[in-house]
């Protein structure tokens, strides 16, 4: 199973949310209709008119959302939802309450979001909305530092069915990037004229700068770690070092921005298979790291069977790729 690239639409009415919806990439499978963003939400022309597959959500305020009306307002939009050949956001509070609905799992997103932290026991939570008949659960976290990657890639890595596992905010984005790394990873989010949740990216840097299309089937997988928003020119500069150096395979060069490399990021980016990571100056190494073997003060690992011996002292295109290209 590939990911989808799925962009979540917050617009105030149906009509305008379809005109976003054909202004999509081909690249995008699936979009995400926020009805509870909407005024007047018609999930009925909604289905009949969505150019691709749709998802309709409806979410509370206690997950997030934005619907205003009654629970029992909010129960009726989401029947309706239920009734059309699409996907449907339930949360897990929500599940039983429209158990009598659902048509099958397979088109039943069960989720759960925790804007204060990263939820807990995924595992416990996964059982119980698959037990409540989800196809695919969804469990979104707030990142507190990118140690918090580590969660999600390590739930999606075991995972035996279809999932969705995101952390919100700066620090998650790695998370959003290297879903479709994962074979159960169901979907990963990108935004279009505003974001839905913290730490979304724009669907088309989403396919241009990241290289969406790339991510999934990349061999190698170099990963360069921004202190900020990836700048376009400098992220070529180390595609063409790259190109130059791995002659063989799909390579691919990944930026993620990070303020810091911490275990569990580096421990995410060996989980999504990636092959090495390198850094730019302004993203700091936690000593932690220093722990599980890696040096701190160094600026390129490779994550080869043999530890490779002096590494390059700064991060110079040239240098990075063909000490992770082992100078072929």
């Amino acid at each position: 199973m590939s990911a989808h690239l799925a962009v979540a639409i917050v617009a105030e009415t149906p009509v305008r949310a379809l005109e976003q919806a054909r202004s999509l990439p081909p690249a995008v499978s699936l979009v995400e209709y926020r009805l509870d963003m909407m005024r007047s939400p018609d999930v009925a022309l909604l289905a009949e008119q969505t150019p691709i597959p749709a998802i309709f959500t409806c979410r509370p305020k206690s997950q997030g959302g934005g619907f205003e009306g009654t629970e029992a307002e909010r129960l009726r939009i989401l029947r309706q939802g239920l009734e059309t050949g699409h996907l449907v956001d339930l949360e897990m509070e929500t599940l039983p309450l429209l158990a009598d609905a659902i048509p099958e799992p397979g088109r039943i997103i069960g989720s759960q979001h925790d804007f204060g932290g990263m939820l807990g026991d995924w595992t416990a939570l996964e059982m119980k909305m698959r037990g409540l008949g989800a196809g695919v659960v969804k469990l979104v976290g707030m990142a507190r530092n990118e140690d918090d990657a580590l969660l999600s890639a390590a739930w999606l890595a075991r995972a035996g069915a279809p999932g969705v596992g995101i952390a919100m905010g700066a620090a998650g984005v790695a998370t959003r990037l290297l879903a479709p790394r994962f074979s159960r990873a169901f979907l990963t989010f990108a935004s279009l004229e505003k974001a839905s949740a913290p730490g979304q990216i724009h669907v088309r840097e989403m396919i241009e700068l990241y290289g969406f299309q790339r991510i999934a089937n990349a061999h190698p997988l170099l990963i360069m770690l921004t202190p900020g928003p990836p700048r376009r020119e400098q992220v070529q500069r180390y595609r063409q070092a790259m190109t130059a150096r791995f002659t063989r395979g799909r390579p691919w060069l990944l930026p993620i921005p990070a303020s810091e490399l911490h275990p569990g990021l580096m421990l995410a980016l060996r989980l999504a298979g990636a092959a090495g990571v390198f850094r730019l100056p302004g993203v700091r190494v936690a000593p932690e790291l220093q722990a599980y073997g890696f040096g701190i003060q160094d600026y390129v690992w490779d994550f080869g069977p043999t530890k490779r011996e002096n590494p390059p002292q700064q991060p110079d295109p040239d240098d990075v790729m063909t000490f992770l290209s082992h100078g072929n």
